[in-house]
């Protein structure tokens, strides 16, 4: 019994630790996400209702809020800009690991804004020099 009492209890936190970053509530969209997120390629926030990221070379947001389906991936719409440039209709494709968000901002015509990126939890970004 206490074996099994152990089991559940290391599942438990398992799970929990795989969606530290998301907050409870679940809505028609899947399970809110909120947290930051850095690495020497950029920085990502989420709110409950915006979504930012700035990087080395170009920066991006959205008005939603970044909800995530049951794999833990997400898709929005936002804008994007290259640095020096305007702000352009994009797409923030993503997923969510137990400390780690991978990233991808695909501009409206379909080109690769930002190559898919790998972010941690919690991690304050070094911006690397943009090349």
């Amino acid at each position: 019994m206490q074996r099994h009492l152990g089991l559940f209890v290391l599942a438990g936190a398992l799970a929990a630790s795989v969606w530290g970053a998301c907050q409870t509530p679940t809505a028609t969209g899947g399970i809110l996400l909120t947290g930051q997120w850095g690495s020497a390629q950029g920085r990502f926030t989420a709110t409950q209702v915006t979504t930012t990221f700035n990087g080395a070379c170009g920066s991006g947001s959205s008005n939603e809020p970044i909800m995530l389906d049951k794999k833990g991936r997400f898709d929005i719409v936002g804008l994007y800009g290259a640095a020096g440039t305007g702000q352009g209709a994009a797409r923030f494709r993503g997923t969510v690991g137990s400390k780690s968000l991978t990233l991808r901002v695909v501009k409206s015509d379909s080109t690769e804004a930002v190559a898919p990126i790998v972010l941690d939890l919690g991690q304050q970004p070094a911006l690397a020099t943009c090349h």
